[in-house]
């Protein structure tokens, strides 16, 4: 991301990355929202477009990346598991978005939702199709696999969860001090393109 903006975001979080990947995805979805003419604003369009832009972005900056040379948590993720990370989605085109939230996001306001209760769903599907470098972070990588696995079995339930399951999840995480924000800033992207293109 620009120098500019990471250092502004740790000013503001006393040196704590809240952001990072965030602003790296809807920074590259500007950059495609700025190359295309509004005619041609559909999600599959975007997500050409940052595919195109980030071609060989993970190549590029995991190039010799060892266990003893890894330096940021991605970076080690990457020696450790081959984990890409929000690089290895923007490189693909996002298809967690476009294949995944975006769709269950519009299923679920089709059915009435709210547009946060269909939000929530949506990021519940996009933990079970991401490995969340944020949440393996907070953890490790077993207990990320877990919660992953859990979350598959309770949407098998319901694609749409009761908000009595949703917060149980929640207070879980805040217990345990864990953070899907991998899966969050996809979220983030989610809501981005459904507005720009409904």
């Amino acid at each position: 991301i620009g120098k500019e903006a990471e250092q502004a975001m740790y000013q503001a979080t006393g040196g704590v990355n809240t952001h990072k990947g965030a602003i790296f995805t809807l920074g590259i979805l500007c950059a495609a929202v700025g190359r295309l003419s509004p005619e041609h604003w559909t999600p599959e369009a975007f997500c050409d477009q940052c595919a195109a832009m980030t071609a060989g972005v993970t190549a590029q900056d995991f190039a010799g990346i060892t266990e003893e040379t890894a330096k940021t948590a991605g970076e080690h993720l990457y020696a450790r598991y081959g984990i890409t990370g929000i690089r290895g989605q923007a490189e693909k085109g996002f298809p967690a978005v476009s294949k995944t939230g975006l769709p269950v996001l519009r299923k679920g306001l089709q059915q009435g939702l709210s547009l946060n209760d269909a939000g929530c769903a949506a990021l519940l599907h996009l933990l079970t199709v991401i490995d969340d470098t944020n949440l393996i972070h907070r953890s490790d990588r077993q207990t990320q696999l877990q919660i992953k696995a859990r979350i598959k079995t309770l949407l098998a339930e319901s694609p749409y969860p009761s908000t009595a399951a949703i917060e149980a999840l929640d207070r879980e995480f805040i217990e345990k001090n864990l953070s899907a924000g991998g899966s969050a800033d996809l979220l983030a992207a989610t809501y981005f393109l459904h507005f720009l293109t409904q």
